[in-house]
């Protein structure tokens, strides 16, 4: 009896740790140095995209990446720091001048670096500047975001990144909680390694967050999310800017009168509309390279004439719509 007793309490125990563990796994995960934010998923209860339908296009969803490569700066100044302290250094100001300077340079240092794992099999002997730029991009960040990632875990969410293309980076409008802050767009093109002898392509897009510290800019912040290739052609309105903006402006917040007319120049896509009193609006998108339209910001025209951030959360016309049901059916 006893016997049994201790069996059942050891068991007990096996299950809270791992509990605990896994709890404390998901609090969070760290990818490129900064937090892995998951993208949200279209329901399987929405709509089916019929590829059958005249002028919709699948084929964008499934291409990669032609764009540019932005962080083509070998950055020689910052060669000398390379595999040293990560917490004594002192790296010259010219990398961080503005908020662009600090994002395009940040990549510049990375695009080199490796951390593979010991079950790699990608490439065919040591891969470009290995670990040693890793300390010097760790400066990069505040003291703030030190003091939050130590330079281990900053390290680890590098693990099995072989290669990163900085492609696509724009200043985009700050958050409504975080005003203050500087905030650009970035997408990223990926080798990652794999335990056969190929590499792996994989895309990212997110958010750096930037506040001037000393006589530059450094990053406070930054969330990632991996782009997925298979949702966007087989399920649903919402990675398309006409659609997204048809349903989630109109039928949601009733907020449309009139067409929807999207403007594209490059992946850029803006999506003009009106309301009932006339007023103009547009929404502004990015095209990720796996096809998807990723709403940056909403714009309206003021009464001078000239287009000014607002913000605009279709997700609560939909609380608001549920809660007067509820009223009403009460």
């Amino acid at each position: 009896m006893k016997n049994l007793k201790y069996l059942l309490l050891c068991l007990i125990m096996i299950m809270m740790t791992t509990l605990r563990i896994d709890a404390i796994e998901k609090e969070n995960k760290y990818i490129l140095g900064g937090n892995l934010v998951d993208e949200s998923v279209v329901g399987e209860d929405l709509e089916v995209v019929d590829s059958r339908e005249e002028n919709y296009d699948l084929e964008r969803f499934f291409r990669p990446s032609d764009m540019a490569i932005l962080n083509d700066d070998n950055l020689n100044i910052l060669n000398e720091f390379y595999n040293k302290n990560p917490y004594k250094m002192d790296l010259p100001s010219k990398p961080f001048r503005s908020g662009k300077d600090t994002v395009v340079n940040y990549f510049n240092v990375l695009r080199e670096a490796a951390n593979p794992t010991e079950d790699n099999e990608t490439g065919c002997g040591s891969l470009g500047e290995v670990k040693g730029p890793y300390p010097v991009a760790y400066n990069f960040l505040s003291k703030s975001y030190q003091k939050e990632l130590p330079y281990n875990d900053f390290l680890d969410s590098f693990k099995n990144i072989l290669h990163i293309n900085l492609i696509k980076v724009n200043n985009v409008p700050a958050d409504e909680d975080n005003p203050n802050l500087l905030k650009y767009f970035v997408e990223l093109e990926v080798i990652e390694g794999s335990k056969e002898d190929k590499g792996l392509f994989a895309y990212y897009y997110g958010y750096i967050y930037l506040d001037k510290e000393n006589d530059g800019y450094k990053i406070v912040k930054m969330d990632y999310s991996s782009e997925n290739y298979l949702c966007a052609p087989y399920h649903g309105w919402a990675y398309d800017a006409k659609t997204f903006v048809e349903i989630e402006y109109g039928n949601w917040c009733s907020l449309i009168d009139g067409d929807v007319i999207v403007n594209e120049d490059g992946y850029t896509k803006r999506a003009y509309y009106k309301d009932k009193d006339d007023n103009e609006y547009y929404v502004l998108f990015y095209e990720l390279t796996n096809g998807v339209d990723k709403k940056i910001a909403d714009y309206k025209k003021n009464k001078d004439n000239q287009w000014e951030v607002i913000y605009i959360n279709p997700e609560k016309c939909i609380q608001n719509k549920e809660s007067e049901e509820n009223k009403h059916s009460q």
